[in-house]
């Protein structure tokens, strides 16, 4: 997928739901009746996890997809309000969301499925009627709305539905060791942190212009042991250490308050 339609998709998905505007005259409201509080929202009825994490840095502007899988799990019917908060170099310039099918068995979808569009829309924080997937509710973030005829046709069909969520960024400030870093949310549904799974950093553009990625979890509990993370393409030359060895990002051991932080390197 080229950088031009890429960044043109992103934008097109939030510009079709633009926010309505306000009537020139709004009646007045009665009061409105008292309620007792509101109940919190039902735990979600499959546990998650997190198939994949990928960044894709070009030169001009940085795109994070991550990838969460919905199996069927104790799901009857209904449709999900997810919440799904940003992440780092700061808000997105546009994010958009697609349902796709997960082969029954596999770990995640082809990137090149296109899936099914949902409903995103912007939120300054989670709101009590929707389920927390991504990030910490009292931080700032989207509502992706995957819906009932969305969820039923991908488990009739006998496997899980991943939940495919894209951000369009811009380019990390480079850091005083030549780095650039970006911060992925993780997931903590019922407070059980998620399984993460495979982390790739794609360099995007005509030659391969990123020489070295690395990945770990980070947070005031986080074990800081370095993961193992795909850099694609490889680069022609090995870039000279000191390297750690890595661990599989299943196998780490995860907290509440973990995130994901992502680095990479270029020649300049």
């Amino acid at each position: 997928m080229t950088r031009t339609v890429l960044i043109a998709g992103l934008t097109m998905a939030l510009a079709a739901h633009p926010h309505p505007k306000a009537p020139a005259h709004v009646p007045p409201r009665p009061a409105p009746p008292v309620h007792s509080p509101a109940r919190p929202v039902e735990p979600l009825p499959m546990l998650p996890s997190v198939a994949r994490v990928r960044v894709e840095a070009a030169p001009d502007h940085l795109v994070v997809l991550e990838e969460v899988n919905l199996p069927r799990g104790d799901w009857v019917s209904g449709g999900l309000d997810l919440y799904v908060a940003f992440g780092s170099p700061g808000v997105p310039i546009a994010v958009d969301a697609q349902v796709v099918a997960v082969a029954s068995g596999g770990a995640e979808s082809t990137v090149g499925d296109p899936g099914e569009p949902v409903t995103v829309e912007p939120a300054v924080r989670r709101v009590t009627s929707v389920r927390t997937l991504l990030g910490r509710p009292q931080m700032a973030g989207v509502v992706v709305h995957v819906r009932e005829t969305q969820l039923r046709r991908i488990y009739d069909a006998g496997g899980p539905a991943g939940l495919r969520i894209r951000s369009l960024l811009p380019v990390p400030a480079m850091g005083a060791d030549g780095a650039r870093d970006a911060v992925i949310r993780l997931g903590t549904p019922g407070g059980m942190p998620l399984t993460l799974g495979r982390i790739q950093v794609v360099s995007v553009g005509a030659e391969p212009w990123i020489t070295r990625a690395e990945a770990r979890l980070c947070g005031p509990e986080a074990d800081e042991w370095p993961l193992s993370v795909t850099l694609l393409p490889k680069p022609s030359l090995p870039v000279p250490g000191p390297w750690k060895p890595t661990i599989a990002p299943a196998a780490a051991v995860r907290h509440a308050s973990d995130d994901l932080c992502i680095r990479w390197w270029t020649p300049e």
